[in-house]
Parts: structure tokens; sequence; C-alpha cells
């Protein structure tokens, strides 16, 4: 008797696999960010220094994150929206980043 093993896959031809990996960058990076905002209204702008930490790692992850959505924007599989979206969610995770940063929230 033969046990079939299944195989799970991430992705599949209808999404690219950079596209995912830049969607789930762009995604805990923007999950960083507003848990650091809303650590510094509870604080009252007391940040813990492991909070500094996080928010150097969500600038990284916006950053490669985008990167790997252009490269998935390359890639022949995959719709058109879900390239752009992923492009989108890392832009606005870098915009949310720079306006903090403007307003000194963090820095």
């Amino acid at each position: 008797m033969r046990i079939k093993r299944r195989r799970y896959y991430f992705s599949d031809n209808s999404i690219a696999f950079d596209t995912v990996v830049a969607f789930v960058m762009g995604g805990i990076s923007l999950l960083i960010e507003l848990s650091s905002i809303i650590v510094a209204i509870v604080t009252k702008g007391n940040i813990p220094g492991i909070f500094t930490m996080f928010y150097m790692i969500a600038i990284l992850l916006s950053v490669v994150g985008e990167i790997f959505a252009c490269i998935g924007k390359k890639a022949q599989e995959g719709s058109v929206k879900s390239k752009k979206l992923s492009i989108l969610v890392n832009i606005l995770s870098l915009v949310i980043i720079v306006a903090l940063m403007i307003i000194g929230l963090f820095g």
C-alpha cells in the first residue's frame, strides 16, 4: 500500500511567487508600523527601545518587499492586478515610514 503525499503550493499560475513574498513582507512591515504607532500613543511617546529595532526591520522589509514586487512584475505568471497591489502595499509602507520620520514620531 502506497501512501500519497499531498504537496502544498503557496502560489499557482494565477499569482507569481515573488508577488506572494512581496505581499508577506509588506504586510509584516505594515503590522509592525501599526503596532509601534499604537504603542507610541499608549505610552505617550515613551517608546521602548525594542520598537526602534522593530521599526528598522519594518524599513528593511518594505524596501526588500518592493524589490520582490518589481521582480514579480516581470514574471510571466500571475495577474497584473496582484502585481500592482503588491507594489502598492510596499509603497504604502514606505510612505508611512517617511511620514512618521517627517512628523518626528520615530527619529
